[in-house]
């Protein structure tokens, strides 16, 4: 009797687990596109945000900025990222491309985003405070104090249809930042 107790507590846990990790995420191929690019939904099913590889001058901007200040062991930003890490509603972010060091102690970034209609501003308010919070983070070790100056001289620039932050890596000179910012946003 008790193997039985003991059997089908297992089976209602595994039915259990199996229906959670069946959650609903979805993706989808933005056809208008010649790369393939992904959309995830938040657990809120609220999210929109969708990563477009030639939305809008997305891809001259990112690539420029990319190019000035070369990102190492470089992820790929995905909706959960720029809901979450950086603080954007999705409603206000109609597309985006961005790329972040996952080393430790390099806080190198470049981001670039379509913004919706009248949320430039928003959307910078946003990027200064992920700005103040990774500067309070690597306040915290001596190690990283180049990091931490790379984040202070983080660049956040923005007009109506694009807004960009970029974050000196390593290995890129952080004074060369604003002139390449500049070009890529005329």
């Amino acid at each position: 009797m008790m193997k039985r107790v003991y059997l089908l507590c297992a089976v209602a846990a595994l039915a259990l687990a199996l229906a959670a990790c069946g959650g609903s995420s979805s993706s989808s191929q933005d056809t208008s596109s010649s790369a393939p690019a992904s959309s995830s939904t938040a657990s809120s099913q609220t999210s929109s945000v969708k990563e477009q590889t030639n939305g809008q001058g997305l891809d001259a901007a990112y690539d420029a900025l990319l190019a000035a200040n070369p990102i190492s062991n470089p992820f790929e930003l995905d909706a959960l990222s720029i809901e979450y890490d950086f603080g954007l509603a999705p409603e206000n972010v109609l597309s985006y491309k961005g790329v972040k060091s996952n080393d430790n102690g390099d806080a190198g970034l470049v981001l670039v985003i379509q913004p919706a209609e009248g949320k430039a501003e928003e959307i910078c308010t946003a990027l200064e405070t992920y700005k103040e919070d990774q500067t309070a983070f690597y306040s915290n070790y001596a190690e990283f104090a180049q990091a931490k100056a790379n984040v202070e001289k983080a660049i956040i620039s923005g007009r109506d249809d694009q807004v960009v932050m970029v974050i000196a890596s390593l290995e890129a000179d952080a004074d060369a930042l604003p002139d390449a910012v500049d070009a890529a946003m005329n």
